[in-house]
């Protein structure tokens, strides 16, 4: 009976230790409601949910001179029969995604703290020292997608960025479960949009007619018209699910995790059409079969489907995708301005009748501060469009074309003024360093380079005046240092700044992983840097050996 009764604590112990390696939760908005993307119910660590999650856009055909084919649309319907006559005509353009990511078991799980040489002590070192029990080396996730546009001898698949963000193999199910190997075309992080692409040749003769989607217009949708979602939930491909937009212009602070989503994307869709794990970014369509909104979010005290689901509107994600497909990247406007908006208490104190946003900085040489914009300045109006809750400024800003002069209607100590602003280019501000590092760190990976557990980013205007360097002052911005990896080894922390490796001055990024290249082909172990910080500066050794 004593070895039974050890035997039965034996097996509890190792479920309630094994049980949260396999549960994935929600992150709280409250102490009972959760605001989550939509995430794939895997066996994942907490750690790895991060990169698990995955979401499927789904977008159409933005314009159909450069669409071999697109999918009928209707003009007119008749409801009380149903919506089988969409989904038929929608079906064969919406794909289910699968990828697998690689994670590096770097983090071992800590056990419990029993006292040494205790039975409980022994089960649990037993049970930490079994791999089973380290992070998992494969991520499998699924998603849902759907084709926006076909050429001669490629196919663009719209899906949610976080979907295939770091992503090893990415494999596309057409509605007849063909299955195709796909790559990633284009990223944006601001509207969570990636643009996957596949080979026509890779289909049989008979399988090469492709259908896109075709984009409709979100602002023409009433609250209470009718929507219907096509997608992937819990792996259940090819579902349908329809009900009514709820509301329209909701703006949403997404979790979890950090996200400039929810600081770009401010008029999302509200629907009842049910969404779950898997239907992330699969179409929101109307009943004319056109593509209104990319599912995105759930809203829910579970992380399961009750009723509210948010779509990014087809406004924003239809110019996101043209960029992407046309230019490889998004081109979105910028002037240089960090804003805070107005509340009622600010709108009552200053006296004044409008809404808006008050100017709290302004960078140096950027299209605001050549447009004669103070610090201090209330912008409420905006290129003929008066700032409000459905007005947003960095949207409109994101939304003009590079290049373009827009007139601004700004309040100064009580006085009206009026100026105009030549937009300049988002990307290429971050570039060059003028946007700042946290906005380098969230929102341009792209311009990012990895190694050795550590994340490196251009040096921007922000770092330099916080680290008190002058303009001169070349490097690379630590933007994030991985737990357990060689960067945390040596100390070296985010926010930092590398001016040199081995006494050789860093201009980029991009000269640190050529001067460790250099040094491990040399047979070195170490390389020293030159780190500066708000301590000043230091000369920590970096582990470069494998």
């Amino acid at each position: 009976m004593k070895k039974l009764r050890f035997a039965a604590i034996h097996y509890i112990l190792l479920i309630m230790y094994i049980m949260p390696l396999f549960i994935t939760s929600c992150e709280a908005l409250s102490p009972t409601v959760h605001l989550t993307k939509i995430k794939r119910l895997s066996l994942m660590s907490s750690k790895s949910i991060s990169t698990g999650e995955l979401k499927l856009c789904a977008f159409s055909a933005n314009n159909k001179s450069q669409v071999s084919n697109v999918a009928p649309t209707l003009s007119s319907v008749n409801v009380n029969h149903g919506f089988a006559h969409i989904v038929e005509r929608a079906l064969p353009s919406v794909v289910s995604i699968a990828t697998i990511q690689n994670i590096d078991p770097k983090i071992k799980r800590e056990c419990p703290d029993f006292p040494p040489d205790t039975p409980f002590d022994d089960i649990f070192r037993d049970f930490s020292d079994m791999p089973e029990f380290n992070l998992p080396r494969k991520i499998r996730s699924l998603g849902s997608g759907f084709i926006i546009r076909v050429s001669s001898d490629v196919a663009y698949i719209v899906t949610n960025n976080h979907i295939i963000t770091d992503a090893k193999k990415i494999t596309v199910y057409l509605h007849d479960r063909m299955e195709l190997d796909a790559v990633v075309h284009a990223t944006d992080e601001r509207t969570d949009i990636a643009v996957l692409k596949i080979k026509l040749s890779d289909l049989p003769k008979d399988k090469c007619n492709l259908v896109a989607l075709e984009w409709g217009n979100a602002d023409e949708a009433r609250v209470g018209d009718w929507v219907i979602s096509i997608g992937n939930p819990f792996g259940l491909s090819n579902s349908i699910t329809a009900g009514i937009v709820s509301s329209k212009g909701r703006d949403l602070v997404v979790m979890p995790g950090p996200s400039t989503m929810s600081g770009y994307v401010d008029d999302f869709i509200q629907h009842s059409a049910q969404i779950n794990i898997g239907n992330s970014g699969g179409c929101l369509l109307n009943i004319k079969g056109q593509v209104i909104g990319i599912n995105t979010v759930i809203f829910s005290h579970t992380g399961g489907n009750v009723g509210v689901g948010f779509a990014v509107p087809s406004g924003v994600a239809k110019k996101t995708v043209d960029q992407l497909i046309d230019f490889g990247r998004t081109k979105r406007g910028w002037v240089g301005i960090r804003v805070q908006s107005l509340t009622e208490d600010m709108i009552e104190a200053l006296g004044i009748k409008v809404q808006g946003v008050i100017v709290g900085a302004v960078t140096s040489n950027g299209p605001a501060e050549k447009a004669n914009i103070k610090d201090g300045d209330i912008i409420f109006e905006y290129d003929g469009k008066m700032l409000n809750g459905q007005n947003r400024l960095p949207r409109l800003v994101g939304e003009t074309d590079v290049g373009k002069t827009v007139p601004l209607k700004v309040l100064r100590k009580g006085n009206q003024i009026d100026l105009s602003i030549t937009v300049g280019e988002y990307e290429e501000a971050v570039k060059s360093g003028k946007v700042d590092d946290l906005d380098v760190t969230k929102r341009s990976r792209a311009e990012n380079t990895e190694t050795l557990g550590i994340t490196l980013g251009p040096l921007t205007e922000s770092a330099q005046n916080r680290l008190n360097l002058s303009s001169h002052t070349k490097g690379a911005l630590i933007i994030k240092v991985e737990p357990g990896g060689a960067g945390d080894d040596a100390g070296l922390a985010q926010g930092e700044v590398i001016t040199e490796v081995n006494q050789n001055e860093i201009q980029k990024p991009e000269d640190v992983l050529a001067i460790i290249s250099q040094a491990k082909e040399s047979g070195r172990k170490n390389v020293m840097l030159s780190i500066v910080g708000k301590g000043g500066s230091r000369y920590p050794p970096l582990r470069i050996e494998e």
